[in-house]
């Protein structure tokens, strides 16, 4: 099965990141390979998951399948799911299924992501449609991470991403004041927003704990 095929599967993952803290991480219509990245990159954001439950619904078949386990290292969890969504839905995967694709900005650890990599984040996940300023990028990106981000900064990282004319993004005006727009005609461009929207709702529910 491709990775990038619409299927009928809904796959919901509920997970505890600390005592007490249910999380809930719901994809629709992704083949059981890509399922299994998005829920890696969501694990990689939780030091320590004490259980989880995974159901998978058919909406053609009508049918369910659930997994649930307490305890265990994020390794094993991720294995153990990899062998219930085989089981579940039939697709076998390869090795390379367990890296996760590159992409471009950093999808690891909150920690360790720069300022820059989180002001891709909030570009491809908040800016789809529509022209947008520094001013717009740095307000969204305090509101996420709870961090300042300096105007001129964030001008800076735009113009990065203009690279002039040849980056993921479009720039109007001139010097006393640019907006920029995503290409979301570029098919690369819409794989990035889907990551980046995926990513950016996990990290709010971390900085918001």
């Amino acid at each position: 099965m491709n990775d990038g095929e619409r299927t009928n599967y809904v796959y919901e993952f509920t997970y505890s990141s600390a005592p007490g803290l249910r999380e809930i991480f719901q994809c629709k219509y992704v083949s059981p390979i890509e399922a299994l990245n998005r829920f890696k990159k969501i694990l990689s954001l939780t030091e320590a998951p004490f259980d989880f439950k995974i159901l998978v619904s058919d909406e053609t078949m009508g049918e369910e399948s659930s997994f649930q386990v307490k305890g265990g290292s994020i390794a094993e969890m991720f294995a153990k799911f990899k062998v219930f969504l085989e089981t579940s839905t039939g697709c076998i995967f390869d090795e390379i299924v367990d890296e996760i694709p590159e992409s471009g900005f950093n999808e690891t650890k909150l920690e360790s992501m720069s300022n820059y990599d989180k002001m891709q984040v909030i570009i491809y996940a908040s800016f789809k449609h529509g022209k947008f300023s520094s001013l717009d990028v740095a307000e969204i990106y305090e509101d996420s991470f709870n961090e300042n981000l300096p105007k001129s900064t964030a001008s800076t990282y735009l113009a990065r991403m203009w690279d002039n004319g040849k980056g993921h993004l479009e720039r109007y005006g001139n010097r006393s004041g640019y907006t920029y727009r995503l290409k979301t005609e570029v098919k690369e461009v819409l794989r990035e927003t889907e990551r980046a929207e995926e990513l950016l709702a996990a990290i709010q529910m971390r900085v918001r704990e």
